[in-house]
């Protein structure tokens, strides 16, 4: 009768060791990214910025990501813009997991032109404010560098960058605050008139602490100025 007992605790161990393991969220995941941007100047120093974000992750199969916003870009100089935004933010980064949020945003923007090469400098603070859950701060800071490049006629400028995450979020593990994400991404940008900009790039995300945090993305970013 013992030997039974424990042949079948054993067992019983095994299987929630399995089905935890089962359960778990996934730490991987390879995503597509793509924003839509509307831009309507309305001073020569001001735009009005409306924008749409979809995310398809869990292996490219559905939607994890959908956000929509708008912002106003002040022109402050030839180096300086300053945008206050506001975006909504539904995600579902993984099966029985679910987060809405209110962003609210203030970009600070230096751009400098070296010679052919232009350093684009954004610090993002973000206000995120959760359904049900605890609000808390990020900031965000992205370099990029671009050139000028071309194939026969077909010209476009190839561009490379970083950008880390800074989050005030304490919860169980207090580990979580602080630096706790880094991006580095390549790609091309592309000019096609005086209304219509594209992009297309590659993202490697690295977070030890989100699920899922490590993500591999091929994202695109289109334009239009009305």
């Amino acid at each position: 009768m013992m030997r039974i007992t424990l042949i079948l605790s054993v067992c019983l161990c095994c299987c929630m060791v399995i089905t935890s393991q089962a359960q778990a969220p996934p730490r991987d995941d390879q995503q597509f990214w793509h924003e839509t941007q509307f831009i309507k100047p309305l001073t020569e120093r001001a735009d009005l910025m409306i924008a749409g974000v979809l995310r398809a992750g869990r292996a490219r199969q559905r939607p994890v990501d959908e956000r929509i916003g708008a912002g106003v870009k002040f022109k402050l100089n030839q180096y300086l813009s300053f945008t206050p935004l506001y975006f909504y933010v539904d995600q579902q980064p993984f099966a029985g997991r679910r987060i809405n949020e209110h962003r609210l945003i203030a970009d600070l923007t230096v751009k400098v032109r070296l010679g052919k090469f232009t350093l684009t400098n954004r610090n993002r603070y973000e206000h995120r404010i959760r359904h049900r859950e605890r609000d808390f701060e990020v900031y965000r800071n992205r370099l990029l560098i671009d050139h000028p490049a071309k194939l026969g006629s077909f010209t476009f400028k190839p561009f490379v960058g970083s950008e880390v995450f800074y989050s005030s979020l304490r919860g169980n593990d207090l580990r979580r605050q602080g630096w706790s994400r880094a991006r580095y991404l390549g790609g091309v940008n592309k000019q096609f008139n005086e209304r219509l900009y594209g992009e297309l790039f590659y993202v490697r995300q690295q977070d030890g602490f989100s699920r899922p945090g490590n993500v591999h993305a091929i994202g695109t970013l289109l334009r239009v100025l009305l």
